[in-house]
Formats: structure tokens, sequence, C-alpha cells
């Protein structure tokens, strides 16, 4: 990978970076952030969770969250085979390039699942963020995973934290966002573009929105739509037209 910035770049000019689409590995693009160039980090990396053996976690993304009966055919995506130790060195890696990126006060907002919250949470506190609480994206019942003899599997998880003190934001969000993604999905695992609506309005204006994971990009057209900055990578070639394509609809 090459570096994004020129020599000359001063350590908070992010514009020749902004509002496009970097087709790039997420550790190597947050490396290239320039210091204090973003006002929030809204992601959702693989969870590097699915399979409780070896031999489950090193299948491919597909065989582990798609269900028989699915007809959906989705592109699999890479990171997500590690074990729970690399996977928390991992994270640390670009949680702590992504620290050095934010604003003072900017927020990271992260998703998660079961499995890994409790890693997740460590880790970012790890990176120097002050973690601040959790929020739950609410499947809702009609596109929940039901388990026999035990609880349906409806939710997951949103992690925020701050770089230092919060900023003073006339902003109040709800802790459950119950939201039923329409099928077939743009991406094996999309979250909803009503939530994120909701959580970049805590982006103050003119901010920059950045995703190191933009996946089928809804983080990014959420805040392209909101009139906010808008910078994000993706290795896969098959999601960053699908999220390309997106954005240029806005």
């Amino acid at each position: 990978m090459t570096n994004l910035l020129q020599p000359d770049t001063p350590a908070h000019n992010v514009t020749h970076l902004l509002n496009r689409l970097h087709r790039t590995d997420a550790l190597q693009f947050a490396r290239d952030l320039p210091d204090q160039s973003i006002d929030m980090l809204f992601t959702d990396p693989p969870y590097s969770s699915g399979g409780l053996h070896a031999t489950t976690r090193s299948q491919s993304t597909t065989q582990k969250y798609v269900g028989t009966k699915t007809r959906a055919v989705y592109e699999d995506f890479e990171s997500d085979n590690m074990d729970q130790r690399s996977w928390a060195f991992w994270c640390h890696a670009w949680l702590a390039e992504s620290r050095r990126a934010l604003k003072p006060g900017g927020l990271l907002v992260c998703f998660i699942d079961w499995r890994q919250l409790p890693m997740l949470t460590d880790v970012i506190q790890a990176a120097g963020f002050i973690e601040r609480g959790i929020a739950v994206w609410d499947k809702t019942p009609r596109r929940a995973r039901p388990r026999r003899g035990g609880f349906k599997q409806q939710a997951e998880f949103i992690v925020w934290a701050s770089k230092g003190p919060l900023p003073a934001r006339d902003v109040y969000l709800p802790g459950v966002f119950p939201c039923a993604l329409d099928f077939p999905k743009k991406h094996l695992t999309e979250k909803p573009i009503e939530l994120a609506r909701e959580v970049v309005r805590l982006v103050p204006e003119g901010g920059t929105v950045c995703d190191l994971f933009a996946g089928s990009g809804t983080f990014l057209v959420a805040a392209k739509e909101a009139g906010l900055n808008w910078i994000g990578c993706e290795a896969n070639d098959a999601y960053y037209d699908v999220a390309t394509n997106r954005l240029l609809a806005v």
C-alpha cells in the first residue's frame, strides 16, 4: 500500500481525501489519516465471532452467517477468521490510529455482536478512548433468528466512546433502535440506513464522518445525505462498487 498523503501535506489537512471512498485496507488508511482531521469514526468492522471452534472460525463468512434456507448470495469478506486475541490486537491497531485522527471530543460509534462485546469495550479503553455506553439495534421479531430452547438472537450492539470530554451538543438519541432490514440486503452484515441517519446527527455542522469498513456504504450515505463531509475505505472490490454507486445516487 502507498501512503495517501503527500510529503508536504499539513498535519490537519484532510481536504484532498474528503468525500471519496478509497479502495484500500482499513489499517493502512487509518494510519494515513491526518492528526485531528475527523469528527466521528462510525464503523462496523468484521466481528470475527462466528463459530465457537477453530474449524468453524476458518469458514467463509457465507458459511458462518447465511442460513441454509437463505436464497440470496452475498460476497464474502476478509478479516473475519481471527481468534479473540488476534482480533483484539488488530482492533487496537486501527482504533489507536483512529483516535489520533479524531479531533478533541470526537466520537467513536462501533457496531458489535454479543460474543465480542466484552472484548471490544476493553480494547476501546486500551486504545485511549473514554467509553460512554452501549446502545442496542433491535432487529425486531420479524428479522430475528430463533433459537430452539432459548432466546431469539434479536439484537446487535453499538458501543460509543469519545476522545476526551464530550462536546456540548443539543442532540438526544434513543438507547434502542428498532429497525428491520428489508431483504435482499446489499451486504451480508448491512445495517439500517434509518439508524445511521440518527447517529450522524451527533456530528457538528461541517464535520467529517469516517468509516474504515464501508461495506455497502450505509454510514457514508447517511453522512452525505446530512450535508456532512465523509471519508472511508473498502478493500473488497464488489462492495467498493456497491458503495460507490449508492454514494453517487445521493
